[in-house]
């Protein structure tokens, strides 16, 4: 078993600090978000795919959110996603970006 140790953890000595270079914020490399330009490019996309998206197509965060259908609409919705040979979620997906891209173009405000 490890014994404590009284001692509080120092500081740097004066001389490790003078050792340690200054940074040159003139030629330091900023780090750029990696889907920016991606998305400035083709806009906000959504993995529809199976599985983990291939690495510099992620999309970033997700958030998970709940659909309540009544059973009779997710049983057709289960029937029609199956007889297209795609994951339920994929088709709802899918749907749903279909959906809000067609109202981006007719510029519609509606709800």
């Amino acid at each position: 078993m490890k014994k404590v140790s009284s001692r509080t953890p120092r500081e740097p000595s004066r001389s490790s600090l003078r050792d340690i270079p200054e940074v040159d914020f003139g030629r330091a490399k900023v780090r750029r978000n990696p889907y920016a330009r991606r998305i400035a490019a083709n806009g906000i996309s959504v993995h529809v795919a199976r599985g983990r998206p291939r690495k510099g197509t992620e999309t970033g965060v997700t958030i998970p959110r709940s659909i309540r259908f009544p059973a009779s609409v997710w049983r057709r919705l289960e029937q029609r996603a199956r007889a297209e040979g795609v994951p339920l979620h994929r088709a709802l997906r899918a749907a749903v970006l279909a959906w809000a891209e067609s109202g981006q173009r007719r510029g519609s405000s509606r709800t």
